[in-house]
């Protein structure tokens, strides 16, 4: 793209909702885009403006961001470089962003308008046809991620993952912390004193103050110690992990509410602007019957 006004038919081709297009179609696409700068820090579009436009990076880095409505914040979700693309969907539906788009940098853009966009589709039906099929295949691939995201259990993942060291430490973690280790090193302990205490017909291996029975708890202890941590880290791995596919889907249902709430305000507004047309209608009627009747009934009296 080293024309900021002319983008080659290659790199259109390699956007999905454009892949289907044929060669002479693609040609036409080219002449549909116009060069726009933003200055760093520079919002592109906020979340709620009417999606109008689609975009692709040919310089800079654009960041996406939704808000956070415990903090009132914005959160991060992605970071765009050169050659990448988005908006394309609002090329469609022509519905309220979802996002916040901000430069991170000086960053040039090509932009496509939908209303140029929509007055070629008009000129080609098979286009918007194969554009509504990729759209599906796109639709039918984001729903399977939701679900798969949704239905995962992190332990099994992780489990399949260990090796015989990871296991082996997590049943030893286990073992210490249970009520059965406690009793049997109990159980032991005094065990051993009482073996080393009472003198019978054998000599004590480890008379008091029982040197090596406190060389082999130090020993214990300075073992135990990072084998717990081990198993703990991995603990916090799968809380990590847990806390990440939770924040995708999270995420991921509250944009697709958004685009439903947006759809049903749509088909909403639509109704009620076919209502009112009806009424219009209606009263018109009502109006030109009311006029006729008053004619009539001039006549009569003359």
């Amino acid at each position: 793209m080293s024309d900021s006004s002319i983008i080659s038919t290659d790199f259109l081709s390699k956007i999905p909702i454009f892949e289907r297009l044929t060669t002479n179609d693609l040609e036409t696409l080219t002449t549909l885009w116009a060069p726009r700068t933003l200055k760093q820090s520079e919002i592109l579009f906020r979340k709620g403006d009417q999606g109008s436009s689609m975009f692709i990076i040919e310089d800079g880095i654009i960041e996406i961001r939704v808000p956070d409505i415990l903090k009132k914040t914005e959160v991060r979700v992605s970071v765009m470089h050169q050659g990448a693309f988005f908006g394309e969907i609002s090329l469609l539906d022509g519905l309220p962003r979802t996002a916040t788009a901000v430069a991170v940098e000086e960053t040039r853009l090509l932009v496509m308008r939908r209303d140029d966009f929509i007055a070629f589709l008009l000129q080609r039906p098979s286009v918007a046809i194969a554009m509504l099929s990729e759209i599906g295949g796109r639709l039918r691939a984001t729903n399977e991620l939701i679900t798969s995201l949704a239905s995962k259990n992190v332990n099994e993942e992780i489990e399949e993952q260990l090796k015989f060291g990871d296991r082996l430490a997590d049943k030893i973690a286990e073992f210490g912390g249970s009520w059965r280790f406690i009793i049997a090193f109990t159980l032991l302990l005094f065990g051993w004193m009482a073996l080393n205490s009472i003198q019978l017909w054998l000599r004590p291996f480890d008379e008091f103050p029982f040197i090596f029975l406190n060389l082999m708890l130090s020993t214990i202890a300075a073992l135990q110690a990072p084998v717990i941590m081990m198993s703990q880290n991995r603990a916090g791995k799968k809380d990590r992990l847990r806390a990440e596919l939770d924040y995708q889907v999270n995420l991921k249902s509250e944009l697709m509410l958004q685009q439903l709430h947006a759809k049903l305000d749509e088909v909403r507004a639509a109704e009620l602007q076919t209502l009112q047309e009806t009424i219009q209608v209606e009263l018109s009627i009502i109006r030109k019957r009311l006029e006729e009747f008053d004619a009539s009934a001039g006549k009569k009296v003359q």
